[in-house]
């Protein structure tokens, strides 16, 4: 590559960097409120260096390659919390959560259908009583969005009840499959949710940050806005497999890794993601945005202009301009859009409206 030959590049002015070349500032702001929740929280979370985050995508990756039938999700769940606390006991959230399963069961008729068994793991869960020692599971409405991050971790949510859009269906699920219900996780913009099968086959979304509620489609496109592109593609409101839930489970490490900016490490995670569930677009923008801040840091905080990266540095530069646009078109070409209103002002209007009443 010659020297007069231009590579896109930032201008600078006296207030900092002028929006990127295929890459605008409005786009930046929405990938950052979209790895914001892993951006605040205590400093007592585990300091993520090289090799621990390596030692965690060998785990992950590990838990990836296990056959569906192996796969338990509160040991995934729960070993994959632990990389984030290290004071996080396995064993002890193993047998917390074998214990609550056993209650739902005690609470069963004989032969229970599929509804049985969903109105049972509701009232357990969400219904005061003796049950849950009058200490229903709540939606956060101090913190809906799991902006800490260990908000999102399950053992927060089972000693303080308090859970958010993640920590509340992964605990349904776990559960729920434990005691025999068809239930997996299913996703919208920004957004976790339950798929439920009946016993005649019936497929519904259930709304655990709500009781578990029956959620209509047009309801939920409704508040969450979505293109017929992105049904269409399913990157939306499909049942995961159980491979796809762990990748979704497993999203709250890129969230710390942004946090620590281990960009590197993020982008590893975010491609063994994409091997095993190659429609998730959370990965596709973690890669982006990786690679935004890896040119800001290598590139852009250090030469005023292109032409005075060195030449044997260009090749690396072009790579992580590349990079951004190219996996921002990948989303986008799944029906994947940049929301208009940021999805967690939305969800903060709605859980402050909330508070009084609960």
């Amino acid at each position: 590559m010659s020297h007069d030959k231009e590579i896109p590049f930032a201008s600078r002015t006296k207030t900092g960097p002028a929006p990127f070349h295929r890459f605008s500032l409005k786009l930046w702001l929405a990938l950052w409120a979209f790895i914001a929740l892993g951006m605040s929280g205590s400093p007592a979370l585990a300091a993520t260096g090289k090799q621990a985050s390596d030692a965690n995508l060998k785990a992950v990756r590990a838990m990836l390659e296990q056959p569906d039938k192996q796969m338990d999700l509160g040991k995934i769940k729960l070993t994959i919390d632990r990389m984030i606390d290290p004071g996080i006991d396995i064993a002890d959230g193993i047998k917390q959560l074998d214990a609550m399963a056993a209650e739902v069961r005690a609470r069963l008729p004989a032969n229970p259908s599929s509804r049985d068994k969903l109105e049972a793991l509701r009232t357990y869960l969400y219904q005061a009583g003796p049950w849950n020692d009058n200490r229903p599971f709540r939606y956060d409405l101090d913190d809906p969005l799991g902006r800490d991050i260990r908000n999102k971790l399950l053992t927060t949510y089972l000693s303080t009840r308090k859970g958010n859009c993640v920590s509340m269906p992964l605990l349904f699920i776990i559960l729920g499959q434990k005691i025999g219900l068809d239930v997996i996780a299913s996703t919208a913009p920004e957004h976790v949710f339950v798929k439920y099968r009946d016993d005649t086959g019936t497929l519904y979304n259930l709304e655990t940050t709500s009781g578990a509620g029956f959620t209509r489609d047009v309801w939920m496109r409704k508040q969450l806005p979505m293109t017929d592109e992105a049904l269409a593609s399913g990157i939306y409101m499909q049942p995961l497999s159980k491979k796809e839930t762990v990748v979704m489970a497993a999203d709250i490490l890129d969230a710390l890794y942004a946090r620590q900016g281990l960009e590197e490490q993020r982008i590893a995670l975010a491609e063994l993601a994409l091997k095993h569930y190659p429609k998730y677009v959370d990965a596709m923008l973690h890669i982006s945005a990786a690679n935004w801040r890896l040119r800001e840091r290598h590139f852009v905080s250090k030469y005023p202009t292109p032409n005075d990266i060195p030449m044997q540095e260009r090749a690396y530069f072009v790579q992580l301009d590349q990079g951004i646009g190219s996996w921002r078109a990948k989303a986008e070409a799944l029906g994947w859009r940049e929301p208009d209103q940021p999805a967690d002002a939305s969800n903060q209007q709605t859980a402050d409206r909330a508070k009084p009443a609960q």
